[in-house]
């Protein structure tokens, strides 16, 4: 995947653990450690190797299984005893990689020409990925 060219934004992700994940109808909050946090409203999904764990757009959906998929409780039993090893925005698209190792990786979709799609919150600052693929960064 290609990294966006001297991007530090992400950077403060790096050595934190995902403490919480919280969905409040189509707003998804990932809370890290330090009160670092992304806010998506687009589609993510978590890959483990070579697979899809859980998407957004699994949630709560039943699919034959006995109670529906909760992707909280998915995302939270893969990577709650992990750490961020590395964090970068694709250059193309501008999704959001939360790298935590083991070929472990959180990805937050840009799936818009318009639409914002996520929001990374660093200690008072704001980098948001706008429609197309844009990136804005509020210190």
């Amino acid at each position: 995947m290609d990294e966006l060219d001297n991007n530090s934004y992400c950077k403060p992700l790096v050595g934190m653990r995902l403490r919480s994940v919280e969905v409040n109808g189509p707003v998804w909050s990932f809370v890290f450690d330090d009160d670092i946090s992304i806010l998506d409203v687009a589609p993510w999904r978590l890959l483990d190797g070579e697979r899809i764990v859980v998407t957004s757009e699994d949630h709560e959906h039943p699919f034959g299984l006995p109670v529906p998929v909760d992707a909280v409780e998915r995302v939270l039993a893969v990577v709650s005893r992990k750490t961020v090893v590395a964090a970068y925005i694709t250059r193309t698209t501008s999704d959001l990689i939360v790298d935590f190792g083991e070929n472990v990786h959180l990805q937050c979709l840009q799936m818009s020409c318009g639409y914002e799609s996520w929001r990374l919150a660093v200690h008072g600052s704001e980098t948001i990925c706008t429609g197309g693929g844009g990136i804005q960064h509020f210190p």
